[in-house]
């Protein structure tokens, strides 16, 4: 255990120094990059100094804490201590240029005092996927990559063509989830996109609509499909949305039912979750259903006679 007096002794040293020898937080990055960054305990760090949460120097580590060098890092310049029972003393400088973890000696403090970066002009970056199939490299500065992703909105659900009639019921939104995760450079993903659900068809019987496409990197994320709306003499029931594998996730929202009756309202789509909204309700002899917008949006239904909306296509953004 570090005693207090080395603490009170080292904030007179220097009392610019906000936080000593405990474990801290790092900055959470919520964008993946190939910004510069350093790693601290295997966790990525910006370093450059106009992004708002780039890590602040100096930035103290106790002993067994581990450092290295990450994306666009040539080295880290350390200052390191060594502790008694009443003070710090200088050790020596050292230069950290290694992409495997340096651990803090035992008995030791550093203070990673700046680093010296590539001469590059590195930004973020992203790319975007609609409906699809592809396979996607993941670049050489990456180290993390940030995920979007959005299901396909479900289709509408048929309408009842002859007395009693009824009004075809929407699709449900596509799910939406979005995570980071540690990838290596060089690694080939495939990345699926779903596409929006059919709508079901007008006549007696009609038919319910069709679920909406998956949308996936790899087995990294899947966002689901809404489902879609349920054909019946009564109107149906609206698709219930779609929702996503990671923790970070919004549920489509669900379609609205149709409704009895030539002239009545159809059933709304359900909006994709974080994403576009659904077809809107139509009324009116011979409306047809609309189509939900992409990501995600689920088809409204048609009105008697006509056919319904087919859902909103799915997306994938990947950012780095």
């Amino acid at each position: 255990m570090i005693s207090q007096k080395i603490i009170n002794r080292f904030k007179s040293i220097n009392a610019t120094v906000l936080v000593c020898f405990a474990l801290l937080s790092l900055p959470v990055v919520l964008n993946a990059q190939c910004k510069p960054s350093i790693k601290i305990d295997g966790t990525i760090a910006v370093v450059d100094q106009n992004e708002k949460f780039a890590i602040q120097f100096p930035y103290w580590l106790k002993d067994g804490q581990t450092l290295a060098i990450g994306a666009s890092v040539k080295a880290i310049s350390v200052i390191e201590f060594t502790q008694n029972m009443t003070a710090l003393e200088f050790s020596g400088v050292l230069n950290v240029t290694s992409a495997s973890p340096q651990t803090v000696p035992t008995g030791k403090v550093w203070k990673i005092e700046s680093v010296l970066t590539e001469n590059n002009s590195s930004t973020y970056q992203s790319a975007t996927f609609g409906v699809g199939t592809f396979s996607w490299v993941v670049p050489a500065c990456a180290e993390q990559i940030c995920i979007e992703a959005w299901g396909g909105g479900g289709g509408a659900g048929g309408s009842y063509s002859t007395s009693p009639y009824a009004t075809g019921s929407g699709g449900g939104g596509g799910g939406f989830g979005s995570q980071c995760f540690s990838v290596v450079p060089g690694t080939t993903y495939a990345i699926v996109v779903g596409g929006g659900g059919n709508p079901g068809t007008n006549g007696n019987p009609g038919s319910n609509g069709s679920t909406g496409g998956t949308s996936s990197v790899g087995s990294l994320i899947y966002a689901y499909g809404g489902n879609g709306g349920v054909y019946s003499t009564s109107g149906g029931t609206g698709g219930v949305g779609g929702t996503a594998s990671s923790p970070s996730k919004a549920q489509g929202a669900d379609g609205t039912p149709g409704s009895p009756g030539p002239y009545s309202a159809s059933g709304s789509g359900g909006a994709g979750g974080n994403g576009a909204a659904g077809g809107a309700s139509v009324s009116g002899s011979g409306a047809a259903g609309l189509p939900g917008a992409i990501p995600g949006g689920g088809g409204s239904g048609g009105m008697y006679n006509t056919s319904g909306g087919k859902g909103g296509g799915g997306k994938v953004v990947i950012t780095w």
